[in-house]
């Protein structure tokens, strides 16, 4: 099927060798997925087109993939559409994939499939490499050198996904890699991990490292989301790349959001278009001005599964080295077959856990938001006094406030606690004899919010951090940096 089947060998004194290749399972592994596409989710190495040998099936893998990640199903008719219209084995294309989705016998293979493939595209990349190199050997062309550095560099990679899934690891191993970061951050060539860029909460848990899962708990109106939305303008603003799974806000509205943060003007305006020319003006050039760290932000507003969000972040993470993911909201992850059945209690801890894993395998940081209980706020005592406005706002949120138990795989849990939103459901008719107790209470706490480290596997909890709220641009700020501002 290839044109490049055998291997020139006569010069070493031996015959053509074919070159190493198993196209029966690359048939067997195309077949399988055909006939059902879950069964992507049980590939256990990073197998990519390039690692087929025949260039036909890495085009039907690629197109496979292409369909998944754009929410379709692949079926022998979608996948026709995105490979070129040629004869294999005598068959038309739609005739050759019919075959391959008939012919296919058991799923369960799978993952021997997927690992035959790859072990194949290792031994290829061998063989051409040794050529090369004694190329190179006898040549002084610098162009032979640079190709045998990318198929070493190939090889390599291909080599350390196989060896590297699922094998141990030693703990000098792991000691050997903290102290290189730790080394990096000291030489001053940045913080090692993460660098979000928000000065309170870097003081409190430090930047985010490679394999965490950060859950963000909040109730309504609490602000969850804008602390979320502000790591992600940090981390990119400081060079990271940022995956962000919008379940509740459209990429608009996020946008709105960004540039409601740097000009002062609210994204209810920007939305209704109640603007001046002047302030325009302003929300254009800070449109400029934040490109290029919005250009290191994608976002998916779109529902996703679980199984669509680990397929995205594959890619982005291959392509977006040293980057981190946002998961806003768990509640909002669609669900699957998989998880159609599970209750809502059932279904947060297993999102939280095949996040951590996720984080774990592609080696980057997830930030995953998720909501309080509905009663965590609730007065018990109704007839309103100034001691009922103060029990309300004294409750702090605890870790096990989360619904549905999300913090059991976390590495932080973090909750932002705003106490003004609170005591505006508790707010007496104006003119009443409690509307003045109620004010007095309200304006101890107006700009105000605490920002509470409720679960950490890294450092001490519970902590917590008193910081500005900033209700016009729906952002928490740093008391510290205002004070030195004042000083100045």
């Amino acid at each position: 099927m290839n044109a490049h089947q055998q291997f020139d060998m006569s010069r070493h004194g031996t015959p053509q060798r074919e070159l190493p290749a198993n196209v029966e399972a690359e048939q067997a592994l195309l077949g399988a997925l055909l006939l059902n596409n879950d069964a992507l989710d049980a590939i256990r190495v990073p197998l990519e087109p390039k690692h087929f040998f025949d260039e036909v099936h890495g085009k039907m893998f690629d197109a496979i993939l292409e369909c998944q990640r754009a929410g379709r199903v692949a079926t022998t008719v979608t996948v026709k559409n995105h490979v070129p219209e040629t004869q294999i084995g005598g068959m038309t294309t739609a005739q050759y994939l019919a075959a391959l989705a008939g012919s296919a016998v058991n799923i369960v293979n799978v993952p021997d499939y997927a690992y035959t493939i790859m072990d194949s595209a290792a031994r290829r990349a061998f063989v051409t490499l040794s050529q090369k190199m004694e190329d190179a050997a006898y040549s002084l062309d610098l162009e032979i050198m640079e190709e045998v550095d990318a198929l070493r560099s190939r090889f390599e990679d291909i080599v350390r996904a196989l060896n590297g899934n699922g094998q141990a690891k030693t703990l000098a191993e792991g000691a050997k890699r903290a102290l290189e970061s730790t080394a990096t951050a000291f030489k001053g060539r940045g913080v090692a991990g993460v660098d979000h860029g928000i000065r309170f909460l870097m003081d409190m848990v430090g930047p985010f490292l490679a394999g965490q899962l950060i859950v963000i708990g909040g109730g309504t109106k609490q602000g969850k989301s804008s602390l979320i939305e502000q790591i992600i303008h940090g981390a990119a603003s400081n060079g990271h790349p940022v995956w962000v799974y919008s379940g509740e806000m459209g990429f608009e509205e996020l946008a709105h959001r960004s540039l409601s943060r740097v000009t002062d003007i609210q994204a209810w305006r920007q939305i209704r278009g109640k603007v001046s020319e002047r302030e325009y003006e302003q929300l254009e050039q800070a449109r400029r001005h934040a490109e290029t760290w919005q250009e290191r932000v994608c976002v998916r507003d779109d529902s996703m599964t679980l199984a669509q969000i680990e397929r995205d972040l594959k890619d982005f993470a291959k392509r977006h080295p040293g980057g981190m993911a946002i998961i806003d909201h768990i509640g909002l992850v669609e669900r699957d077959r998989e998880t159609a059945r599970l209750s809502e209690t059932e279904f947060g801890p297993f999102v939280t856990r095949r996040l951590k894993m996720i984080a774990n395998r592609l080696r980057l940081p997830i930030v995953a938001a998720a909501q309080l209980k509905k009663n965590t706020f609730a007065v018990e005592d109704r007839k309103m006094s100034r001691a009922t406005f103060l029990q309300a706002i004294g409750r702090r949120p605890k870790y096990a406030d989360i619904y549905g138990s999300c913090e059991k795989d976390a590495n932080h849990v973090i909750i932002p606690f705003r106490a003004e939103p609170i005591l505006q459901e508790l707010e007496p008719s104006e003119g009443s004899d409690l509307h003045p107790i109620w004010e007095e209470v309200m304006g101890g706490v107006r700009g105000k919010a605490e920002i509470i480290v409720a679960l950490s596997r890294h450092t001490r909890w519970p902590q917590r951090k008193e910081v500005g709220w900033n209700g016009a641009k729906t952002m928490f700020t740093d008391l510290q940096e205002q004070d030195q501002g004042r000083l100045m």
